[in-house]
């Protein structure tokens, strides 16, 4: 249906659906093996709770969530993927991961495609990161090697903010 409206790109796995809805990872794996079947792309999003980041779990957490969410995906399909790091704890609380703590879970996710799919497909896959972007934020997380983009929620609902975001400054 949705993609008879012309919708190209679905995300799985948000974190709000993780949460209220219980989707689980086999869940959410089943969401991405159905939408690259149906001819579309989607954004597997990934992302730890605040308990979870405060026990440093955040890229051990991350690195299931994609396995998980990969799993039957294949190389040839990857060019219709792209990764969103969303750290729970940060999402509509104005909250942000500093630049090293974003990059450093970019960097893991990077490596775990790199042992999934090769060298290739890690370089090429986008991974952005979408935890409560904003203008003060943004320069500096795009300045990542990794961050290759930014999934903006909030912020994309006021013009100024969203034109500053799409317009960073890399540091």
């Amino acid at each position: 249906m949705l993609k008879s409206l012309g919708v190209q790109w679905a995300l799985a796995g948000h974190s709000e659906r993780r949460v209220i809805f219980g989707e689980s990872d086999e869940y959410i794996n089943g969401q991405c093996l159905k939408l690259i079947e149906q001819g579309m792309s989607v954004m597997l999003c990934i992302g730890e709770s605040e308990a979870e980041y405060e026990q440093n779990l955040a890229g051990p957490v991350c690195a299931v969530q994609l396995r998980k969410g990969l799993a039957g995906i294949t190389a040839e399909q990857m060019s219709r993927v792209a990764i969103a790091y969303e750290p729970v704890w940060a999402i509509g609380t104005g909250k942000v991961a500093t630049p090293e703590i974003a990059q450093s879970v970019h960097a893991t996710c990077r490596g775990i495609l790199r042992d999934m799919y090769g060298d290739a497909i890690a370089d090429q896959t986008r991974i952005l990161y979408g935890g409560s972007v904003t203008p003060e934020s943004v320069d500096g997380l795009m300045a990542q090697p990794d961050i290759d983009g930014a999934l903006v929620g909030g912020a994309s609902l006021d013009a100024a903010k969203f034109g500053r975001i799409i317009n960073f400054q890399t540091v």
